[in-house]
């Protein structure tokens, strides 16, 4: 008998996003369900994105490592005169459409890179794409 007590994540509805983030979507991209997981959105590129194009800033609040419940939704940026911080979206009202990248299953389907930019998370495409678009491999 399997005892699993880890908690089901509830899925992630279209219906549920925030109009802020979808005013927020550039052109190129749209928010669908993910082929990477299935109980999130993900963000779809609807035509060619060129490699090289940056997309950002994150947007998040800003909290200590201690204050975040779900690393699946930050990242984390030096400050000089606060330390690590983390930007948290894991409230979709306080975030930003780039929440909703998810993390490639491999180095090979990966075709974002985070860069830190004047303490902020951007994203840049590493590929053309026009396929959900996915950043970092799974560890």
């Amino acid at each position: 008998m399997n005892q699993n007590t880890e908690p089901v994540a509830a899925a992630e509805s279209l219906a549920e996003v925030p109009e802020h983030v979808l005013r927020g979507l550039p052109e190129e991209v749209r928010l669908f369900p993910s082929a990477v997981d299935r109980t999130r959105i993900g963000v779809w590129a609807t035509k060619p994105i060129l490699k090289g194009k940056k997309f950002g800033p994150f947007v998040g609040d800003k909290k200590k490592r201690s204050q975040v419940k779900n690393n699946v939704y930050m990242w984390e940026v030096y400050y000089p005169n606060l330390g690590w911080m983390c930007i948290d979206a894991t409230d979709p009202e306080k975030g930003n459409w780039l929440r909703y990248v998810n993390w490639a299953c491999s180095g090979e389907e990966q075709n974002l890179f985070p860069l830190e930019i004047n303490r902020a998370i951007y994203y840049k495409t590493l590929k053309v794409r026009v396929l959900e678009l996915v950043c970092c491999e799974l560890l």
